[in-house]
């Protein structure tokens, strides 16, 4: 079994560098044979339909908070991520916000989505009999015998042995998977913190934190202690107001003062992940400079607030992730 194991290993560390599909190939697999209940039984088949939806929830959640790129081809989306973004265009369509959901928490019947589910994960399916589950077993000109496959029907079959072996091994498999994940995301793309997202997504610890710390701060822009919304330059009422990441929070993955502002609750769900223009760039830019005025003057502490303002300003943050959050 060891030998198993690390034929598995070798192909995921191995494999092709033009797209992520190979690991969420590994990653179903292995997660589905960790579910597996009965173990007994001679062999243990998967349905590409089960491959389908894992993957789908795989790419749904990297795309719905970080917008993800996963290929190498930056022209050509590749399909299963184009239909994951459908059906994520849908969604929000339905809801009538942007606001990020967890897959796993997404109640598709519930929102009369259930026919675009379906297609999304036929075109999935599609795509994983196309090219997906055999061009995983070739690596370097050799095809590695790991499991068999019925690509008409869609099914995937391994002894009952080998999937114990994945399910036993499976802590150290998940961890190499996502691994080589964040290595080909990191190529892909220009976002920062790849390594934080791809675990948090993991580990289903996506989560937004709540901005009122930032208040004491953010209020020292105001003399009059009315609070004005950064983008239209109106006032705020209290149970109007929010705090808004001007470079978006799926890019920077961050809560820091530099890139945070007032702004009406409307306005921030609005602008979702879009990259501001420049011009808001200029003005946040010219905020910081008076805010670390202010702050310099102010009864509050020079704290770590303080001290990641004044870098930022000093490291030209603001225009530097701009610039990389527009690719």
């Amino acid at each position: 079994m060891d030998e198993y194991i690390k034929i598995w290993n070798y192909i995921i560390m191995n494999g092709g560098y033009d797209n992520t599909y190979k690991m969420a190939w590994a990653k179903a697999v292995v997660e589905l044979s960790i579910a597996v209940q009965d173990r007994g039984q001679h062999s243990v088949t998967f349905t590409f339909k089960q491959i389908a939806e894992k993957y789908l929830s795989y790419y749904w959640n990297q795309t719905i908070y970080f917008d993800l790129v996963q290929g190498s081809n930056l022209k050509k989306i590749p399909e299963i991520v184009n239909s994951t973004k459908a059906l994520i265009e849908q969604y929000h369509l339905t809801k009538r916000n942007y606001l990020p959901e967890r897959f796993e928490k997404v109640q598709f019947e519930r929102l009369g989505l259930s026919l675009a589910y379906q297609d999304a994960i036929g075109n999935i399916v599609k795509t994983l009999k196309k090219d997906v589950c055999y061009r995983f077993l070739n690596v370097g000109g050799i095809t590695y015998n790991i499991y068999e496959l019925d690509r008409k029907v869609g099914l995937v079959t391994l002894s009952a042995d080998r999937v114990r072996g994945l399910a036993e091994y499976s802590e150290l498999l998940l961890q190499v998977i996502n691994y080589r994940w964040t290595q080909m995301l990191e190529s892909f793309n220009y976002s920062p913190k790849i390594a934080m997202k791809v675990r948090a997504i993991a580990e289903g610890k996506i989560r937004r934190n709540n901005l009122s710390s930032f208040h004491p701060y953010l209020d020292l822009a105001f003399d009059n202690g009315e609070r004005i919304c950064f983008y239209c330059q109106q006032p705020i009422s209290d149970e109007d107001l929010s705090v808004d990441h001007v470079i978006p929070w799926s890019y920077m993955f961050s809560d820091d003062l530099w890139n945070l502002v007032y702004s009406h609750k409307t306005e921030n769900s609005s602008k979702s992940n879009i990259s501001p223009l420049e011009e808001v760039i200029v003005r946040l830019e010219q905020r910081n400079k008076l805010l670390k005025q202010k702050l310099e003057k102010s009864v509050l502490k020079k704290d770590k607030q303080y001290d990641q303002l004044n870098l930022a300003i000093e490291k030209d943050y603001v225009r530097k992730f701009w610039i990389a959050a527009k690719g």
